[in-house]
């Protein structure tokens, strides 16, 4: 649930650099082990080996930052569900594998700076005014390709879907989180007759 890919950003460099790519990693890296809703490039750079203006020449602001870790997981996503499509796999299945990629915890930090993007569209502010928007028209067409002939209602899902790993962020403990892939596996059982 990464941000759209139609969301407006700054240009990046001509080029792809090799140490733009390095430092891209890093901050997924540093994205899962910190809770980044107030990311600051000072602190970020100094754990990745950069410095906050080599960040900003690369990516052009924060939000080009943030816009470009959120992308990465974006692809990781939309790439499992072609991919399972493309093998023959069930509704179910794909639908399971992309709670389990969004449900390891080393995705937290993206879900998370994903949630807050979200929010921060309703105030209709840049760089996230048509976050919420472009996210739907992303995210629907490809469930609702997955769910075809299942009778499900891809909106449906996908609600109960955000609904759900919402949840799952408010708490940490194993019984939370065991609430949580219940629930998540009764909707389907429920959903996918």
């Amino acid at each position: 649930m990464s941000i759209p890919a139609n969301v407006p950003s700054r240009p990046s460099p001509r080029r792809p650099s090799m140490r733009r790519e390095d430092l891209l990693a890093a901050t997924l890296r540093y994205v899962a082990e910190h809770n980044v809703s107030d990311l600051s490039l000072r602190p970020l750079a100094a754990e990745i080996g950069s410095s906050p203006r080599v960040l900003l020449y690369l990516f052009g602001s924060k939000e080009g930052l943030v816009r470009e870790v959120l992308a990465v997981g974006r692809t990781e996503q939309l790439a499992l569900l072609e991919r399972s499509e493309a093998e023959g796999g069930s509704a179910r299945e794909t639908l399971e594998l992309l709670w389990e990629w969004l449900t390891d915890p080393s995705h937290r930090g993206a879900l998370r700076l994903f949630f807050e993007g979200y929010v921060r569209a309703f105030d209709r502010s840049e760089p996230w005014r048509d976050f919420g928007t472009a996210s739907l028209e992303e995210w629907l067409p490809p469930l609702g390709r997955v769910l075809e002939g299942t009778g499900a209602n891809a909106t449906v899902v996908l609600a109960v879907l955000r609904g759900l790993l919402l949840d799952l962020l408010a708490g940490e403990e194993d019984t939370h989180a065991e609430r949580i892939h219940t629930a998540w596996h009764a909707f389907l059982d429920a959903t996918l007759r």
